[in-house]
C-alpha cells in the first residue's frame, strides 16, 4: 500500500508505516527544517510544500 503523508513533520508516521509494510508515495510539509530531515531520511520521496496547492496532476505523477 502507498500512502500520502500530510502534515508530515519529520516523518514519524511514515517510519511506522514502513515498519508495517507500507510505502510513502509523497510528503506534504511546509516547515523547511522538517523538509530537510525528510530529504535526508527518505531520499527520492517527493515533498509538497503546501497542502493547499497540491494538484491532482501532481498526485497522479507521483503515484498517489
Amino acid at each position: 500500500m502507498r500512502v500520502l503523508d500530510l502534515f508530515s513533520g519529520i516523518g514519524g508516521f511514515s517510519l511506522a508505516a514502513h515498519w508495517a509494510g507500507m510505502e510513502t508515495a509523497a510528503f506534504c510539509e511546509i516547515e523547511s527544517f522538517c523538509q530537510k530531515v525528510l530529504r535526508k531520511n527518505f531520499p527520492g520521496v517527493p515533498i509538497y510544500n503546501d497542502v493547499r496547492t497540491i494538484t491532482k496532476e501532481q498526485l497522479e505523477r507521483d503515484g498517489v
